[in-house]
């Protein structure tokens, strides 16, 4: 990313970029999204998720759409 930012929707205030990641088993879910600190509205980016299976690693993919 190229230092751009992005301001809340809601206040204005500049939001943070935040990785978020959970392992449950098999499967790890990785969450990109930006959060603003005063309000706490997000905006999400892209999801991922990788599970093993028999055959290797699974991995899928969610982007947000722009709008």
């Amino acid at each position: 990313m190229s230092g751009k930012t992005f301001n809340c929707p809601k206040d204005g205030t500049v939001m943070s970029l935040v990785y978020e990641s959970e392992k449950i088993g098999n499967l790890v879910k990785v969450s990109l999204y930006y959060k603003c600190s005063t309000c706490g509205y997000r905006r999400d980016l892209e999801k991922l998720e990788l599970q093993r299976d028999e055959q290797g690693v699974v991995i899928k993919k969610f982007t947000r759409v722009s709008q």
